[in-house]
């Protein structure tokens, strides 16, 4: 227990600030470790608070008294508790972006048309019904009015045809984990220009008539070079010249611009729950990602795609702009570690099972558009 009583202290620490003492060890179910761990923790006062307190009952005039209540109207899972109102106010949301094809989209459409029209004719009750199996989306707005859902600008989601993943299902709000990595990189390779190099790299057309013998000589070299190699044994007639006249032919190597990758993305959460608030929701976090990031099979035994992701660092009730921004992402890898490394180590068993005592959560995520100048002057 000793390993888990320092990961609860990391992470409180990379909540509200240090945290002193060890926490003691947990012997029955969520919320006699919780008290357990309080009795036995020296904390300062923004981890009293947190220890001590519900998000409701945080004073109006703290720095995030605007965020007691929940800003969205379903669809949200949280941890720790109160994770937007911890005293640093820093946290991640991670937004669940689904799939829709263009059938499901005419349906949606076709729906929609029917209950407006069964209502003006008085047929409230069935235009009720119908209306209950219209999608509608959540409310995405930070407060200053930005939508925290980044729209595509390119590639065939950026066209006319638009973006299969807009609805926003389920929303995750997590803390802010540690060792946020952000990696730049373009693709730049050296690429033999040969005798096109030659002839673009002139300066002049008197530079054009000193490079004309060596440009015929490459000529021949290469014609003769295809020539022996139908011969068998005749050997490298390049390399031979190369020998005898103790030159050797300049390949023209140019550094050529051959693209842009997808950024990835790798953070680590750990799970202590405190109680069984917790438990449920870090339960509930991981069952929705590892649905979500898994396809559909579809009615023609083809795919429907999986979900995409929006991430967002948060800091009180705006995006944190020092961080810099995440564009649509899948979820390629996701790695549960249940337990210590030394020991494995759970709560009291109930009508589920027996919950591990602590989880680690490693997710690498992928952008699904490449970076440009135009999203580098966005914050990206």
């Amino acid at each position: 227990m000793a390993k888990i009583s320092n990961i609860i202290q990391q992470n409180l620490s990379n909540l509200v600030g240090s945290v002193s003492g060890q926490v003691g060890a947990a012997q029955g179910f969520a919320a006699n470790l919780f008290n357990k761990a309080k009795n036995a923790t020296q904390t300062n006062a923004a981890a009293a608070k947190i220890l001590n307190k519900s998000p409701l009952e945080l004073n109006d005039t703290s720095a995030t008294s605007h965020m007691k209540q929940n800003p969205y109207e379903y669809g949200q899972v949280y941890y720790p508790e109160n994770v937007m109102n911890l005293g640093t106010g820093h946290y991640i949301i991670i937004d669940v972006l689904e799939t829709s094809t263009i059938g499901s989209d005419i349906g949606q459409y076709l729906r929609k048309g029917a209950s407006a029209g069964l209502k003006k004719l008085g047929a409230d009750g069935i235009a009720t019904n119908l209306q209950k199996g219209v999608k509608t989306g959540r409310n995405t707005k930070l407060a200053n009015g930005e939508d925290r859902i980044s729209g595509t600008s390119s590639g065939i989601n950026a066209g006319v045809l638009g973006s299969r993943h807009s609805r926003v299902s389920d929303t995750i709000v997590l803390y802010t984990p540690p060792g946020i990595k952000t990696t730049y990189m373009v693709n730049h390779e050296g690429t033999e220009t040969g005798m096109l190099g030659d002839i673009a790299g002139v300066k002049s057309f008197t530079d054009l008539g000193a490079r004309a013998a060596e440009i015929m000589s490459k000529i021949g070299a290469e014609a003769g070079q295809m020539i022996t190699s139908l011969i068998p044994g005749a050997g490298d007639l390049k390399g031979a010249l190369s020998k005898v006249t103790g030159r050797a032919f300049n390949n023209n190597v140019e550094m050529v611009f051959k693209g842009v990758p997808m950024r990835e993305f790798t953070y680590n959460f750990e799970f202590v729950p405190k109680n069984r608030g917790e438990l449920d929701s870090s339960r509930k976090i991981m069952q929705l990602l590892r649905f979500h990031m898994h396809p559909e099979l579809g009615a023609r035994n083809d795919f429907i795609v999986p979900s995409q992701f929006q991430l967002t660092f948060m800091y009180l009730d705006k995006r944190n702009m020092y961080i810099p921004r995440i564009s649509k992402c899948v979820l390629k890898n996701m790695d549960l570690s249940h337990g210590d490394d030394s020991k494995f180590t759970t709560f009291p068993g109930d009508e589920l099972g027996a919950a591990p005592v602590y989880t680690k959560m490693s997710l690498m995520f992928a952008e699904t558009e490449i970076m440009t100048k135009k999203t580098m002057a966005e914050g990206y």
